[in-house]
């Protein structure tokens, strides 16, 4: 019996705060507060959609100049080994 009105009184309540608060229905044309707040949602989500600015070649610290080339990194001769695997003893 309890639980019932409760259930009553917990209902009325959500219906009085939905009867105060204004919702937009069907025949309700939006309101200028309403298109201005979802043009500056839309506007958010666009600049974080947005790819970050790519930066181009810029002046490198250290260099000589524009002019002159990078000279490429010295290859150093790598040797790689293949070998079979090693037995493993037997254990009986």
């Amino acid at each position: 019996m309890r639980s019932a009105w409760a259930a009553t009184i917990v209902g009325m309540a959500g219906l009085a705060v939905a009867a105060e608060s204004p919702a937009l229905l069907e025949r309700e044309t939006p309101r200028a507060t309403d298109l201005l707040r979802a043009k500056r949602m839309a506007e958010r989500v666009e600049r974080r959609l947005r790819a970050p600015a790519s930066h181009g070649s810029a002046w490198r610290q250290g260099g000589s100049g524009w002019d002159t080339p990078e000279s490429p990194p010295e290859s150093r001769s790598l040797t790689i080994r293949v070998t079979p695997p090693r037995r493993r003893p037997h254990l009986e």
